[in-house]
């Protein structure tokens, strides 16, 4: 069974390589990149409890909490990629000796940390119950009194609880949780890192993966914590898994229902504890094995020089130890501190009132707030970005904005006829849409195309602005038709008295989709005299610049 795991770890491990190598315009074509991000189950049951629905096809992950409740953590030790580096990382800095690797792989109380993270992470997910329940009585009576329900009664009590509860939690779960299971998630950390970190280090020294190199905002520490992680094998093998994982402790909790699992024979057992030496997940099988640790990866039935451990089909409870080992008053502080993380990030701005202007989402993204709720900071659109335009944020989105996509336009642009990101997000966060939507084209006419942002000219920068110097590159490359980006002929006196025509730019509001390529391609490298901000994008209607007031020629005369 052991040699048939390795080869599992193999399968799922090249399967993933393969996913995310292919995730590119030139080899996408339809092939399902996103399965492994669908198929964690902490994205579904997360995001589940921010946005209330299921989307797409993070049903597998109910699949993957179903198998767990058959024969427990398979996940960790046969499908997750992430875990399968981390014991290849361990396989290859093991020095110790028997004696220690017994010793190494014993249960510690550090070990349910990951239990700590994933309550806190699944706190701030769901803190909309919070005030729905403080609402809820006031609610229910309202409705209670309300002549909308024909049931009289004892039925109209319980119609009106009902009716209560929903118009409370209606109310709230708009506006109150935050999704940030994708700092940890395995999945999601594997992705960003390999897309932000690795891959563009494999360019640099392969010149393979990319046709052009690939640079991203702040890759290094992206890159230093996964490296951090995997070196921490060393120390204790399978040390992310074991300490910090909360997919691997949201399983664990699910584990306890599982009817198959590893049991010892009493009889047979020596005390030798020679099954401790290679156990990935030091689930005690020496003792009462700890169903909540166990990875299922079999290596003790193979240890054992005395075949006293079987895998079996519900052994018995007496040798077993079900739940995880957590302290009640640890599991309440770390529920109180998601309780505060939301409130606390959300109220020091960067996401309503005072949000940055460089903040500027893909095309297709929801609003901020559901933004938030969606986005699992995986950075698969950035992957799949053909122009390199999109980047991972550091704290410009606050810090509930960690890691998630932006536009950073010096780095590319928004290509006109490209939806992939679109394609590839995994939540909805950038919900899917057709080129025809993108374009405003077709029975998307009437609606007009997506626009990210509006682009704004600083004149104290620009050539035919601050120093008579002719350049329309901007309007050049300006990419809608009839362009966004439209000149004047001016004549201006020179420093030395003689007269000088100049074409200087502007900028149709109406017209401009935010895509960035003039920002990026504007010869004032250091700070472009062409910019995009967010105001004025699709998604967020508070963010118009509520030019449609202005009326008749009046337009025309408008020029930022």
């Amino acid at each position: 069974m052991v040699k048939i795991r390795r080869a599992y770890e193999v399968l799922f491990l090249g399967l993933f390589l393969f996913f995310l190598f292919i995730t590119d315009l030139r080899y996408l074509k339809g092939w399902p990149v996103s399965l492994f991000l669908e198929a964690t189950p902490l994205v579904a049951v997360a995001t589940a409890l921010t946005t209330h629905t299921i989307y797409r096809n993070l049903v597998w992950g109910l699949v993957i909490i179903a198998v767990t409740m058959m024969v427990g953590r398979v996940w960790c030790n046969w499908m997750c990629p992430f875990g399968i580096l981390h014991h290849f990382f361990g396989w290859i800095g093991n020095r110790r000796n028997t004696k220690q690797m017994i010793e190494v792989n014993r249960y510690r109380k550090i070990y349910s940390i990951k239990y700590y993270i994933l309550t806190a992470m699944l706190v701030m997910a769901s803190l909309w119950i919070v005030p729905t329940v403080i609402d809820a009585p006031g609610e229910i009576l309202q409705a209670y009194r309300g002549s909308e329900l024909p049931q009289t009664g004892v039925s109209r009590v319980f119609a009106a609880v009902g009716a209560g509860i929903s118009r409370s939690a209606e109310m709230h779960k708009l506006s109150n949780g935050t999704l940030q299971i994708g700092l940890l998630d395995p999945i999601a950390l594997t992705v960003r890192s390999m897309t932000t970190s690795v891959l563009p280090t494999v360019h640099k020294a392969t010149e393979s993966v990319y046709t052009e190199p690939r640079e991203y905002w702040q890759a290094w520490i992206v890159g230093l914590i996964f490296l951090g992680f995997l070196f921490a094998n060393w120390w204790i093998p399978r040390f992310f898994c074991r300490v910090v994982c909360p997919l691997g402790a949201l399983l664990g909790v699910f584990s306890r229902f599982a009817l198959w699992r590893i049991d010892r024979d009493p009889v047979r057992c020596t005390d030798c504890d020679l099954c401790l030496k290679s156990c990935e997940g030091a689930s005690d099988p020496q003792a009462d094995l700890r169903k909540s640790e166990c990875f299922v990866c079999l290596n003790c039935i193979e240890d054992c020089p005395h075949d006293a451990l079987t895998f079996r089909f519900l052994p018995r409870k007496a040798s077993e130890i079900a739940l995880p080992a957590v302290n009640r008053r640890a599991l309440f502080l770390s529920g109180l501190f998601g309780l505060y993380f939301f409130p606390m990030t959300r109220l020091s701005g960067g996401v309503r009132k005072n949000f940055q202007r460089t903040v500027i989402r893909p095309p297709g993204s929801v609003a901020e707030d559901e933004f938030l709720r969606r986005c699992i900071k995986c950075d698969q659109c950035i992957r799949v970005c053909p122009t390199n335009v999109l980047q991972p944020a550091l704290f410009e989105a606050g810090l509930e904005g960690l890691w998630t996509p932006i536009m950073i336009s010096k780095m590319g642009w928004c290509e006109l006829n490209c939806t992939l990101c679109s394609q590839v997000c995994p939540t909805g966060a950038i919900r899917e849409i057709s080129l025809a939507e993108k374009l405003g084209v077709g029975p998307f006419e009437s609606k007009g195309p997506i626009r990210t942002g509006t682009a704004f000219y600083n004149r104290g920068r620009c050539l035919p602005w601050s120093m008579d110097v002719s350049c329309v590159v901007c309007e050049e490359v300006c990419p809608v038709s009839p362009k966004a980006i439209f000149t004047r002929n001016v004549e201006v006196t020179s420093r030395w008295g003689g007269v000088i025509e100049l074409k200087r730019p502007f900028i149709d509001p109406f017209r401009c989709i935010g895509c960035g390529i003039c920002e990026h391609e504007c010869p004032v490298k250091d700070d472009p005299a062409v910019y995009v901000t967010a105001i004025g994008e699709t998604r967020e209607k508070s963010r118009s610049l509520l030019l449609g007031l202005v009326e008749g020629e009046a337009q025309d005369l408008i020029s930022v």
